[in-house]
């Protein structure tokens, strides 16, 4: 499609979109425009700001700065109810159905928000079902639907406005592939019916390029590329925006004989064949990793893939349908988060979630007392310090004060004092700006060298590959691709299993 040619007057378009929470700048100058009648995808890693984005064009965030258009019209001054009486409608991250309503009743809702008269939105609600061939489950409780059954009413719902734009937010997460499949040629089709314009949210980088016009990609806020899939797809700065850059500095890159020798010992954890599933969603199929006793050990992969769901089933947060773990020779699927804990097994969670309104010191204490046989507290609190010189002069002070690396040093230095042989991260550098990801990764680095087991949970993944032994790539709940994390880093396996492109980002397709 010519972009030079886009008439405003059929589009939704955004102009320098701002948006700020208390400083921090969610969205900085974003320009979109979604056509009538094209696809266009909107990607990027965890954080990027893509859902405020869409927050902002349906009418549920007022932005800060930058204004939005629906076909000419300025928005500003609409009310939420507006936009979808002016043609837009959305889907979200989550259903969001009503649960005791029918299915029918959900979709015929929507008809009745928009001002259609109640016969007319149930005759509308019955059609859209029809055509979306869940017509024999209208008399279901939305409840009592599958995952994907869920997402198909959630767009059933938006499809009852007769859309003149439709803005999708991940609405192939939790599917199976062939589910995902049906849902591209589903789109497609609802586009062909319809003629709105379709903005795609997805971590299904495969969904994307198959189903696109065009792909938007955000990362921290900002567009970083515009174009064709083809385009998109061999942008240098996107596979850095997902991967890392792979220049950088201060993060050491381990003695590969040291690795090897690693390799040779007994697993410290042992994960064989693990199965998770949340309701009708499969987040881990067969997973087997393994962790050797003073190793390194990163599993990277896109949002989505599955990672939290490990670390939080080892941590003994999450119940694993089938499988099995083992941790230091013995099982460790039978026991409690406690137990684990007062086996050596520390959590730094993704988000770092420390007591905000606790002092420093508090939060620290809060770690301490998690182990409860600890012959020496005093001392270990002392070289904790030590090792985290930033928080000593900042005992006093409120947690929630900290700069964003000071606090993931500090949800570090509270694991730390758990006395932990193995310690879990997730996603470590996220939301941190470069110079601070640099300081985590180099305390990481250094607990390695002092013998601390890692396991590490990343969507980085060249700052990740830098400082592990070994890596996993996990993607759809699935390994797709292991072994010595220095050897992954070229591989030209690597971006087919991270994204599922059939060549690697930055390379020509022959």
């Amino acid at each position: 499609m010519d972009r030079t040619a886009v008439d405003t007057r059929n589009a939704l378009t955004a102009r320098g979109v701002g948006v700020h929470f208390e400083g921090l700048r969610a969205l900085e100058g974003v320009d979109l425009e979604l056509a009538r009648g094209e696809i266009l995808g909107l990607i990027g890693p965890n954080g990027a700001g893509k859902t405020t984005l869409v927050n902002v064009l349906s009418g549920y965030l007022k932005p800060s700065e930058g204004s939005v258009e629906l076909d000419g019209h300025p928005t500003s001054g609409w009310s939420p109810h507006q936009f979808p009486r002016r043609g837009l409608g959305r889907t979200f991250q989550a259903a969001r159905l009503f649960p005791d309503m029918t299915v029918l009743e959900n979709v015929e809702m929507a008809g009745v928000g928009i001002g259609l008269p109640r016969s007319q939105a149930r005759d509308g609600a019955a059609e859209i079902l029809d055509y979306l061939g869940i017509a024999g489950r209208r008399h279901v409780t939305a409840s009592a639907l599958a995952y994907g059954e869920q997402r198909l009413v959630g767009i059933g719902r938006a499809l009852a406005i007769k859309p003149r734009y439709l803005l999708l937010d991940e609405p192939a997460a939790g599917l199976s592939p062939q589910e995902a499949a049906d849902l591209l040629t589903r789109i497609t089709a609802i586009r062909d019916r319809y003629g709105c314009g379709i903005l795609v949210i997805e971590h299904n980088m495969q969904l994307i390029m198959k189903l696109c016009d065009r792909v938007q990609v955000l990362t921290r806020g900002k567009t970083i590329s515009t174009g064709s899939p083809a385009e998109v797809q061999t942008d240098a700065a996107v596979r850095e925006a997902y991967l890392g850059a792979t220049d950088q500095t201060g993060v050491r890159v381990r003695e590969r004989a040291q690795a090897a020798a690693t390799q040779d010992r007994a697993p410290l954890l042992k994960v064989n064949n693990l199965v998770v599933d949340y309701g009708s969603v499969r987040a881990l199929s067969n997973v087997s990793i393994s962790v050797g006793r003073g190793e390194f050990v990163a599993v990277i992969g896109p949002n989505g893939a599955g990672k939290s769901t490990l670390l939080s089933a080892i941590a003994g947060l999450t119940r694993a349908g089938s499988g099995t773990m083992s941790y230091d020779g013995r099982p460790l699927s039978a026991e409690g988060t406690a137990a684990r804990v007062e086996r050596g097994i520390a959590l730094v969670p993704e988000g770092r979630r420390i007591l905000s309104n606790l002092t420093v010191e508090e939060n620290l204490r809060v770690g301490q007392t998690t182990r409860r046989s600890e012959p020496d507290a005093t001392r270990r609190f002392d070289e904790v310090l030590e090792r985290f010189p930033v928080l000593r002069p900042r005992l006093k002070g409120h947690a929630g004060k900290l700069s964003g690396g000071e606090q993931q040093q500090l949800a570090i230095a509270r694991a730390l004092l758990a006395g932990p042989t193995l310690l879990l991260l997730d996603e470590p550098s996220l939301g941190l700006a470069p110079l601070m990801i640099d300081s985590v990764y180099e305390t990481l680095s250094t607990l390695s060298e002092s013998g601390l087991t890692i396991l590490l949970m990343e969507q980085n993944a060249n700052r990740a590959l830098m400082a592990a032994d070994r890596a996993y790539v996990l993607r759809h709940g699935t390994v797709e691709l292991d072994g010595e994390a220095g050897a992954l880093r070229v591989d030209p396996a690597f971006d087919r299993a991270y994204f599922g492109f059939e060549t690697r980002v930055g390379e020509a397709t022959p």
